[in-house]
């Protein structure tokens, strides 16, 4: 480690003897104005930047010599100039007004998305700013992308997982603004988490950049919310079936001069979930299913979330691009209509267990570009969280599927098992810090640490075994630490990075017998070295990609501890190491044509030892190691945009996911309820009308194959146990007013009402209509 920080500060203090030169400006309209976030392109270097609030830009360690510069913006011409390096001052650049309709502007600048789709890792990238408008959250953005597949139980709230080229669950980190999202509670998932909210979506397929620091063993999704420095309003509300209400506010004021910003962000979210299913009731009398299925309403399935979060700080100014200090506020509330881990649905309903959360989170943000000197960039974030989670399972009456109830059935239990009102308190530090230094055009390292230290203690006024384990604190402590190399060659066009992670872990528990009258100390310390490579050429218009690593996942609490209800707990779990490989090419068209074909292939595999797989066993469900699990696929993305108007897209993934164990009894089975083959249709139509208003219309199918939710080895041919094939329609249609300040949106899913079926085959809601209004405005 000496040797590798020496080695660091060698090459830091090395590069001072290369003569860089900044290369700066500000971009104006004819009236003089700033414009604001305009692309701006350095043609020799393929550096791309945009104009800040105030319409300057500046570029960092150039060489002496002549540049060009291409300059655009929606609705003005492109400009493209040729400038000496170094420039005496800043040089004032003016474009001019478009003469040529909305729909005819086309930017030839790359924006940042398209920049970090071209980076060497296998990474795609969502911009929603063409969603904000419409009712979906951000798993279903997710469900468009090839090789995503997600997951969900029922309606609003239900259980979500989410899959990524053969691995799911906690393998694929989830990260806000860089974040872990794991630790914010179930209130802020994925599934909850309003479009309004966010500014794009980053989907790493495979090996994970350092900067992203967390033991994600196969991928990650980082949601990116917006840093502008503007001040802006944004509402809107939304009502749909089943009692569905979804609005969200947030604001944000910024003072030019000062930096000064202030901001809030805030969303709630509230469904009955009171959709109909099929449901083969019991005959009390003879103790048999009936035959055939009766149509009933689920009643006992209500949630409720909500969030608030204050940031104040500096934006834009010598000391900090970003120095911001906050406090977030979220709860939610989940009535259990059966036990989550029942296979289909259960004869005897749910009908007062309930599960509740409340977390209060402060955070501390840190961003600066050219710290101290040209070329170093460093970025930082504290975030410590403070929740309380409260498990009800203690009614002792049983209940129908109409809502009736027997009182005292089972006196000694609660509707799912053993008795328990479990209340659990967290307390949790994360923290990262990343340094990036470009020691030339073609060459940059970057370091990263990440900590995340967890603390748990609970009571149960039922249960003594969870009195007894969580008497006194569990901890977890995870610690990473990263550093990279890039290179880039052949005027970029040829691009390596090179990386090595270094993991700490540490686990203290209590073990508890059944009865709770006997327990012991857990301990458990580890550390591994995780590497890996990441590559890419550029021919043209075809790019290829190729990327390995070697990658570890430490258990995470859930699955150690379990939840108090259901899931039992494992503190002997053993953390996962995989080997990914990922193999890709992509074409684009050239960005002048008025028709535009995108294509995306990707090959991958997956070698994982100790793999942790999810058991459902009712009130007894725990996490256990696979010996070996391999999974290896392909997933295709093919987009044709006929002059920015109508758009087709499709995503495809087949995915191979089967137990490596030669010793197991299911030795090359698939593994059990996990989807291998899906895709979706996308069809858009995009049109600018008269007096500043626009419309839109998107439609999507989506098709899941046939899969089995046990091991394939076990029943005969006509009794497995098999989760049909679904294909299911939506419609979303949305209108803008003023270029965007007003706005109307019309969304409906599983448009032809059928039976959709998911998790362990249970049923998910049918047809569904709801409606959202926006209103945005900044300046």
């Amino acid at each position: 480690m000496k040797t590798f920080i020496s080695l660091l500060i060698s090459l830091l203090f090395s590069s001072f003897a290369f003569s860089q030169h900044q290369l700066s400006g500000k971009v104006l309209d004819e009236n003089k104005e700033a414009v604001s976030f305009a692309t701006v392109h350095l043609k020799e270097t393929k550096k791309t930047t945009r104009t800040d609030i105030d319409g300057n830009f500046e570029f960092q360690q150039l060489n002496k010599g002549e540049y060009t510069l291409q300059i655009s913006f929606v609705g003005y011409e492109k400009l493209e100039q040729k400038v000496k390096v170094p420039l005496a001052k800043p040089f004032i650049f003016n474009l001019k007004s478009s003469t040529t309709r909305l729909e005819q502007v086309t930017v030839f600048g790359k924006s940042e998305a398209t920049l970090l789709r071209e980076e060497a890792y296998a990474v795609e990238v969502i911009e929603t700013e063409s969603f904000k408008n419409t009712t979906v959250d951000a798993s279903q953005l997710l469900g468009r992308i090839s090789g995503v597949n997600i997951r969900q139980d029922g309606g609003l709230g239900s259980n979500f997982s989410l899959s990524l080229n053969g691995l799911s669950g906690n393998r694929i980190r989830t990260f806000i603004d860089g974040v872990p999202m794991d630790y914010f509670g179930s209130s802020l998932t994925l599934n909850n988490f309003p479009v309004n909210l966010i500014e794009g979506i980053e989907v790493y397929k495979g090996a994970v950049p350092i900067h992203l620091s967390s033991d994600a063993l196969g991928g990650a999704v980082n949601i990116l919310t917006s840093k502008n420095p503007i001040s802006y309003l944004d509402a809107s509300y939304s009502y749909g079936n089943f009692n569905t209400h979804r609005a969200s506010f947030n604001t944000q004021y910024h003072h030019k001069k000062t930096g000064f910003t202030a901001s809030i962000k805030s969303f709630y979210n509230h469904s009955d979930n009171d959709y109909k299913m099929d449901v083969h009731l019991l005959d009390f009398e003879s103790g048999k299913l009936a035959d055939e299925p009766t149509e009933i309403r689920r009643f006992h399935d209500a949630y409720t979330s909500k969030m608030i979060w204050g940031e104040v700080g500096f934006m834009g100014k010598k000391f900090a691009d970003e120095l911001m200090i906050g406090v977030m506020y979220s709860d939610n509330y989940k009535e259990i209509q059966q036990n989550p881990f029942a296979t289909g649905v259960t004869s005897f309903p749910n009908g007062e267990a309930y599960i509740q959360e409340d977390k209060l989170i402060y955070n501390f943000t840190y961003h600066k570009k050219n710290l101290f000197w040209e070329g170093l960039n460093a970025n930082s974030y504290v975030v410590y969280v403070d929740s309380e989670r409260n498990g009800v399972d203690v009614s002792p009456h049983r209940y129908d599927w109409w809502g009736g109830y027997e009182e005292n059935a089972h006196v000694t239990t609660g509707e799912m098992g053993r008795k328990s009102d479990v209340t659990f308190y967290e307390k949790n530090l994360l923290g990262n810090f990343n340094a990036e230094y470009e020691l030339s055009n073609h060459h940059s390292i970057a370091v990263n640490y990440s900590l995340n230290n967890l603390s748990i203690k609970g009571e149960d006024k039922y249960q003594p075994q969870n009195n007894t384990q969580f008497s006194e604190p569990n901890d977890v402590t995870k610690q990473v630490i990263g550093a990279s190399y890039t290179y880039s060659a052949f005027d970029d066009k040829w691009s390596n990075i090179v990386f090595g992670k270094k993991y700490y872990y540490n686990l203290f528990a209590i073990q508890s017998n059944y009865q709770g009258t006997e327990s012991e100390e857990f301990k458990y310390i580890n550390d591994a070295n995780g590497y890996g490579l990441a590559s890419t050429f550029k021919l043209n218009k075809i790019q290829f990609k190729a990327s390995y690593e070697k990658a570890y996942r430490f258990p995470e609490s859930y699955e150690l501890f379990g939840d108090g209800l259901n899931v039992i707990p494992n503190q002997e779990l053993l953390p996962e190491e995989s080997d990914n490989l990922n193999l890709g090419v992509r074409f684009s068209s050239a960005p002048g044509k008025s028709n535009r074909v995108f294509l995306e292939v990707n090959g991958f595999i997956r070698g994982t030892k100790n793999y942790i797989r999810f058991e459902p066993r009712m009130n007894r469900s725990y996490y256990l190691n696979d010996k070996s699990v391999k999974a290896n696929g392909v997933d295709l993305t093919l987009n044709y945009n006929i002059k920015n108007t109508f758009n087709i897209g499709f995503a495809g993934t087949y995915q191979d996911l089967r137990n490596n164990d030669s010793e197991s009894a299911f030795y090359k089975d698939r593994v059990p309820n996990e989807p291998y083959l899906f895709g979706n249709l996308t069809l858009s139509f995009n049109k600018q009308l008269r007096r500043r208003q626009s419309i839109a219309v998107t439609t999507i199918s989506r098709y899941v194959h046939d899969f089995y939710f046990k091991w394939p080895s076990l029943g005969t041919a006509s009794s497995k146990a098999e989760i049909p094939s679904q294909l299911t329609h939506n419609l979303d249609i949305t209108y803008t007013l003023r270029e965007g300040r007003y706005n109307l949106s019309l969304l409906c899913t599983n448009i032809l009402d059928a039976k959709v079926y998911d998790n362990l085959n249970q049923q998910k809601p049918g047809r569904a209509y709801s409606i959202k209004a926006r209103y945005f405005i900044q300046n």
